[in-house]
């Protein structure tokens, strides 16, 4: 059906994302990619879909890519992304501020879809995807979660013959991803294959056949996926922590004093029924604390950090940092308190060199004297980014990028670091450098408050966590209990895997 053939493409002078790949992905094939961040994975998925090379340009390409025996240069971009369905891991790169339904039509409007069937199609998928709450609602209003699950609806409503999903779990909490996996195994029966490449293979357990590994952009052989997924040897080699795996949590720390305070919070923002996203928040986090925040997809998770921030207006309650009230304080002021680092860095990036957006993150813009400038280059060696000093931030890979991030509320010294779904979980180099950063942060009497539905991650990392429903804070308590709590069982989540007793060195 689909085969690559020796396809190398390189981004930049001598940097190669892909190295003489070939590979062939077969009628009825579910293939699961699985590699580091950085490996390769997001231009493999470019390649063998055609948007690598003709709408992304790399520096070189060479190679050979054919659909069905035809080229896919021969094929028309019409027919093609009619036949090949994809969804990226910036989702947001292929997201128009159109209302949900509208964004399901727009490929079956383009192919001249019949109104009555084009509603049809449109009802079922929303429906199929639990996705009936977010009819009426533009797409760039909903949280990551929501807009990922939306776009993959909307890529399956042409019926391709192949799909293509990268890192599609990515801040999908664990019943959308069970939804995600549940619909997947259905459109196998109905597309020709499918094309995943995922850091977290456990999603896909019951779904792929088959398993590759990619490793400094070089594809390893296909494998039977019941095999893969017991080798462990197989995961660490890749650069991945092993899917079957026990946990290890952090040792416990005893708080110290208060250094953010949210008191009866209550948002101005209001859902369809008029009900505000949240509703009566009270939280307090402390000197030396990891504090997971779980929840729902659209549960209020990103509305609760914005009124942290000051980004998201709130009607009733006080939000206080490091003791103080904040109430009109900007937003620049808060950030001088607090680093956020988005899942997507390249939100946040604005300065023409990695030096110089760590430099900012320590000055605020104020002119830095060589006490800083080394300060900053301190921080990069730490985060391993020392080579890439003077390179651009968007030159970057995505894990580079959340290394800076680290860097950068590292070196400035915040009271508290909001972590909004890190990239870096399941790669276990990207893993080492947050642990290292989680570890620096505490140490020193910062804290963190780390948002995830990685519930590993949050049951590794974290000593309390926070269940967010309704608009109110269901659970707040010592990790370990959270799992058995009645607001953590009213998600009607699979708990993390089981944990050691013993506590990491």
């Amino acid at each position: 059906m689909l085969e690559l053939n020796s396809v190398s493409a390189g981004f930049g002078e001598g940097v190669s994302a892909l190295a003489e790949v070939s590979m062939t992905l077969g009628v009825g094939e579910n293939l699961l990619v699985c590699g580091a961040a950085g490996s390769g994975k997001t231009t493999l998925l470019g390649a063998a879909s055609g948007i690598v090379p003709r709408l992304v340009t790399p520096t070189s390409f060479s190679g050979d890519v054919s659909l069905d025996d035809k080229p896919l240069h021969e094929i028309s971009r019409d027919s093609l992304f009619a036949r090949i369905g994809v969804v990226m891991q910036n989702v947001e790169d292929q997201l128009w501020d159109l209302g949900v339904e509208d964004l399901i039509a727009f490929p079956l409007e383009n192919r001249g879809v019949a109104r009555g069937e084009l509603r049809a199609r449109i009802d079922h998928l929303l429906t199929h995807f639990m996705l009936d709450d977010l009819r009426g609602r533009r797409v760039l209003s909903l949280s990551g979660g929501e807009r990922r699950m939306v776009a993959i609806a909307a890529a399956l409503a042409a019926s391709p013959q192949i799909l293509m999903l990268d890192e599609p779990t990515t801040g999908l909490d664990p019943a959308a991803r069970q939804r995600l996996t549940g619909r997947l195994q259905e459109a196998a029966s109905q597309t020709g294959a499918l094309l995943i490449t995922e850091q977290d293979p456990a999603p896909f357990e019951a779904i792929a056949t088959t398993v590759r590994f990619i490793k400094g952009g070089q594809l390893s052989a296909s494998r039977p996926a019941f095999n893969a997924m017991a080798d462990q040897s197989l995961w660490h080699e890749a650069g991945i922590l092993p899917p079957r795996r026990s946990l290890v949590p952090r040792a416990s720390v005893t708080p110290g004093r208060e250094l953010l305070s949210v008191r009866e919070v209550e948002t101005r923002l209001a859902r369809k029924d008029g009900a505000p996203v949240l509703n009566g928040i009270d939280l307090t986090i402390r000197e030396g604390e990891v504090v997971g925040l779980i929840g729902r997809n659209g549960a209020g998770k990103t509305t609760l950090f914005q009124a942290i921030l000051g980004l998201a207006p709130i009607r009733k309650g006080a939000v206080g940092i490091d003791g103080q009230p904040t109430a009109g304080w900007t937003v620049a002021r808060r950030a001088r308190s607090i680093a956020y680092l988005p899942q997507n860095m390249r939100r946040i990036l604005f300065n023409m060199t990695v030096r110089e957006e760590v430099v900012f993150a320590i000055t605020a813009g104020a002119k830095p004297g060589a006490e800083t400038e080394a300060q900053a280059g301190a921080a990069l060696a730490k985060y391993r980014l020392g080579d890439l000093a003077e390179s651009n931030p968007f030159a970057l890979s995505a894990r580079q990028q959340a290394l800076l991030g680290l860097a950068c509320a590292d070196a400035m010294q915040a009271k508290l670091a909001i972590l909004d779904e890190p990239l870096l979980t399941r790669d276990r180099e990207g893993r080492q450098m947050l642990d290292r950063f989680v570890d620096s942060f505490t140490g020193r009497g910062s804290a963190v408050l780390l948002i995830s539905h990685d519930l590993d991650l949050v049951a590794e990392l974290a000593s309390r966590v926070l269940i967010l429903e309704g608009g109110r804070i269901a659970f707040d308590g010592p990790a370990g209990a959270s799992w058995t709590s009645p607001a953590f069982r009213a998600l009607d989540w699979a708990p993390p895997q089981p944990v050691h007793t013993d506590f990491a060195a």
